[in-house]
Parts: structure tokens; sequence; C-alpha cells
């Protein structure tokens, strides 16, 4: 007879083990990080060997009673997540076999192993925090609603460590103005609560009205109003916080606030991170605006520091000047920061990247990483800079669980969603990678690093073809970014074009001359690899290393610098970096 999950906490097939009791999916010695709505398909499927588990029986265990608008949708995604952490095939499955319009049957075999029937697994709660609404009668008072919704999610996360997620605000910010119920809502976020409310603002006097909801069953936990001058801004954010972790039965740490000796410095501070939640780098200029105002009125205020040095990197990143300029700025406000506020997550981050990606010191990045989870272990953004140190060490199977872990943290978020294609991509499964990647650009078309990197993928998997199709399409979307041109270059060198990757090298050229835009010399040489110009290729990575372009610190897990390796110029450059 069949073994199956019944009876037992722990379940094998194949090389993996299914530990009901914590909730774990390990391969060998190895994590595999599945969330809760594709392990609970694991579940069923294992519960009934052999058998068909019909759509409808997955949809009463994971979104009963029809809380969901676009049950079809999401059951495919699920199933999906759960083939790539399973590495299995929908058309030649070895696990998972899909019958059209019936449902799913698990197809290998298992085999029990000796540990006592777990009771029911109780998850870490999710709560989501919902972009508050402006009420107010002059639409410019928006960023302070959103400063809100930011504000109780920064402090929230500290808060709450070890008891509650907090998502991040890029996914919440999806249902600002919204109709969609709780119920829709948590079911899209995978949240357990819902923290909603309204701003309305007249003169110097803010209401504030705060709702926690559970999320299934739409449930008021509580709800309550707050009238305040703006002046006590920062004491209206704490008591709010303090409020929803006490309804959570959430026992809190004692937390430090650094107040702003000037409101309006804050004000300008909300303002900044308005901006830079914008996509991409569109908000840069108004967000180093504000920032300056905010420092300029409070020179003492360390949550601005922080944001400024994490902007610095952010300018390093998105190639808006030289990096090694913009990352000797971000050192200065991180430090800033840190010596008026130890506890500040941002600039922990901003110190352990530094280490990663200027210093070349893997064991204090390492550090500087852990201690930033440690303040706030609901920050996107540790985990997700964790994942691309780990990424560089080779440790792969903890990279893409730290870059799941982010994108858990922030899911509508395309910035976390391409970390985990790229933790897949450098470690070797292009197939997966390649399937993030589609995800993501499913969630925003004209997103260039998610292009980049599903023709990198295509490449590795020997389909120069949609290698070439995938950046000539990116290339009508998004224009002429002079990343895209250069990968571009690089695969149309392959195909020996060689005009047409000239022509492309020469656009780059043309870009950083007469747009005064400075243009990656790492990226570049991918260009000059694709003619077979090693010398050129090498002389750009070298660049590259001087400069502290961010990207050279990924040298040697690229696969597309395999060419490389054998020249004595490429291990002296991981000499350099510490990667030999």
């Amino acid at each position: 007879m069949e073994d199956t999950i019944q009876g037992t906490g722990s379940v094998r097939f194949a090389t993996f083990e299914l530990d009901v009791r914590s909730r774990e999916l390990r391969e060998g010695s190895s994590r595999v990080r599945l969330q809760d709505q594709p392990f609970e398909i694991l579940r069923m499927l294992l519960e009934r060997p052999g058998e068909v588990i019909t759509r409808d029986e997955l949809q009463q265990r994971l979104w009963p009673d029809g809380t969901f608008v676009d049950f079809e949708h999401s059951l495919n995604a699920a199933v999906k997540r759960l083939r790539a952490a399973l590495g299995d095939d929908a058309d030649n499955p070895k696990f998972v076999e899909t019958l059209p319009r019936r449902g799913y049957r698990f197809i290998a075999s298992l085999h029990r192993t000796d540990v006592a029937v777990p009771g029911p697994a109780s998850a870490c709660p999710r709560l989501a925090v919902l972009p508050f609404s402006n009420l107010s009668d002059d639409s410019s008072h928006e960023y302070f609603a959103d400063g809100l919704t930011e504000e109780l999610i920064a402090q929230l996360g500290p808060r709450c460590r070890g008891r509650l997620s907090v998502i991040a605000r890029r996914s919440s910010s999806v249902f600002k103005g919204t109709l969609q119920r709780a119920c829709e809502i948590a079911a899209t976020l995978n949240a357990d609560y819902l923290l909603e409310g309204s701003v309305r603002r007249e003169g110097r006097r803010v209401r504030i009205t705060v709702r926690l909801v559970e999320g299934k069953s739409e449930t008021d936990l509580w709800s309550e109003t707050h009238d305040r001058t703006v002046d006590d801004w920062l004491s209206v954010q704490a008591d709010v916080a303090a409020h929803v972790a006490r309804s959570l039965m959430i026992e809190l740490s004692p937390v430090s606030l650094i107040e702003a000796p000037d409101p309006q410095a804050h004000q300008a501070y909300l303002k900044a991170r308005y901006h830079w939640g914008r996509p991409g780098d569109e908000g840069y200029t108004q967000c180093i605006q504000y920032l300056d105002e905010a420092l300029r009125l409070a020179p003492d205020y360390a949550p601005a520091f922080g944001l400024l040095a994490r902007v610095q990197v952010g300018s390093a990143e998105y190639y808006r000047t030289l990096p090694r300029a913009a990352f000797v700025r971000a050192r200065e406000a991180a430090h800033r920061s840190l010596e008026l506020d130890p506890a500040n997550a941002e600039a922990q981050v901003v110190i352990a990247d530094l280490a990663r990606l200027v210093a070349f010191d893997w064991q204090a990045a390492k550090a500087g990483y852990r201690a930033a989870l440690s303040a706030n272990p609901s920050s996107e953004l540790a985990h997700r800079c964790y994942a691309f140190l780990l990424v560089i060490q080779g440790r792969h199977d903890d990279a893409v669980r730290a870059a799941e872990l982010a994108r858990e943290l922030d899911p509508l978020c395309l910035v976390p969603s391409l970390s985990v294609a790229w933790a897949r991509y450098a470690s070797g499964s292009y197939a997966q990678a390649a399937s993030e990647c589609r995800h993501t650009i499913e969630m925003g078309p004209a997103y260039v690093p998610a292009i980049r990197l599903l023709a990198a993928a295509l490449l590795e998997m020997d389909d120069i073809a949609g290698a070439i199709s995938s950046l000539e399409e990116g290339r009508r979307r998004a224009g002429d970014h002079p990343q895209l041109l250069a990968w571009l270059a690089h695969a149309r060198g392959l195909t020996g074009d060689e005009t047409a990757a000239s022509r492309l090298i020469a656009e780059l050229r043309a870009i950083e001359d007469t747009r005064g835009t400075y243009v990656s010399p790492y990226h570049l040489a991918f260009a000059y690899l694709g003619s077979g110009s090693l010398d050129a290729a090498f002389g750009s990575l070298h660049q590259a290393f001087a400069d502290r372009d961010p990207a050279i610190a990924h040298l040697a897990i690229e696969p597309r610098f395999a060419p490389l390796r054998g020249d004595s110029r490429y291990n002296q450059l991981l000499r350099l970096m510490n990667l030999n």
C-alpha cells in the first residue's frame, strides 16, 4: 500500500522530504522555500497520492467560500510555483500531473519517516498596511497619507520582530483607491490582517482614522480616531503602531523614536520617501530635493540620513553618476545616520552594501545584513540584498530562499520578484529563471532588468533567437536603454552579425558623449565579448572595477563571461575582489 502523509509528520519522495510540523520542504540538507498556497497544494497531493485532487477541492482548501476573485489564475500560479520548487515539468511531469479541466495528481512514490503526527502548524501571521486615503481637499497632501503608511510599516517591523511579518509598502500600494473587498486584498497579498485608514488634514490639524481588519472574515478587530496637530506627528505614528501591535496580542519591545526637531523637516522627509517609492529612479531628483530640505531644517535627523544613504546607493545602481562617487556619499550619510540612531536598519543595509560592492569584504557584508535583519526582520531590502551576497558566495539554495523571503514581504513589487529570477539564473537553473522573468514582465511589461535577464537565461538555454527577440522587444517598449543595448550587441555579436554589434557599440558611445550619461563599463564588456574583442572586454572590466560599477561583484558567477575564465587577467580581477 502506498505511503501517504496521513499518520506521519514527514514524508519523502525522490530527493525531497516534506515536514508538515515545520512546514518545510527539503532537498537533501537544503531547505526549499514554498509559499503557503503551493505548500498546501503539495500537502493535499501527498495526502492522496495517485488520486485526482480536483480543482474544486483545492479551491475549498485554499480559497474557501469563494473569497478570491480570480481563482483560475491564482491556482495556476500556485501550481506553477510548486513545480518550479520541485524542478518539475508540466509537459513531462515527475511529480505533479495535470488532468485538464479536472485537477492534479501526485505520481511519484512516497516513503514514510518515523515522525510523530504533528498538530496544526502555526505560521507567523502577515499584516498588510494599506495606503491611507487622503480625505483632504488639497491633493498636494497626498504625500502626507502615503508617508503615514510608510512610517507605520517601518515602525511595525522592529516592534513585531519574530511575531508578525509586515508586507512591504510597494505591494500594498497597488491597492491604493481600490474598491476590492478586504478578503480579496488579503487573499492576493496572502495577508492575515489588513490595516487601513484615512487622513484628513485642515491647516495644522490632522485627523487619522485607523481600522484593523481580519482578512478572511472581514471582521473589524478595532477602529480608532486620532486628532492631532502636525507638531506631534511622530507621536501619532508611534501611538497607532502600538495599538496595532496590542490588537494582534504581540508583546512589544521598546523602540527608540528619533524625533525631528522641526515638524516641517519630517514632512519633507515623508515627501522624499514618497518620491523614492516611485517606479525605478524616476523620483530621484525630487527625493534628493526634499531630503536636502529635511536636513537643512533638522541637521541631526537620523531617518533622513538613512534614506539619503539608500538613495545614493540607488543612484550608483541606476548609473545616474559615477558609482564610486555615489558610494562615498552613501557612506557618509549612513555613518551619520548610525551615529544618531545605531538601530537604523536602512543605514545598516547600506553599510553592508558598501562592504559588498566597494570593499569586497564578504564577511563584513554578511554581518551587516544580519544586523539589519535583526533590527527589522520585515525589511524586504535587507533580505533582497543579502540574497545578492549569497549569490556571489555561490550559496545558491540560501540565495533563492532569501530572495523569496524578500518577495513574500513585497509580492507585487518588480524588484524582489526579479531578485528570485536572478538567484535562479546564477545557480544555473535557467528555465526557472526564465519563468520567473516572464512572471515579472507580466507585472511590468516595460521593466528593462527583467527583459534583459530573460534574454540572458534564453542565451544560456541556447535559444539565441529568443534572446535577441526579447531584447529587441524590450527596446521597442523602453527605448535605447544603455544596458539593454550592450546586451543586444553581445547577442548580435554571438550570431556573427559584426555590423549590427558595432553599430550598437557606437550608439552606446554616442549616448555617453552626447548625453553625458554614464555608461556602465561592466555591461559594455558584454558588447565587446560578443564580437570576440577580449582585450576591449578586459579593459572595460578593469574600468568597472576602478569605478566600482555595482555589477562587477557578479563577475565570478556570470556564465556569459565563461570565455574569459582561462585568461590570467580574469583571475587577476577575481583576486582584486577577494573572489579567487
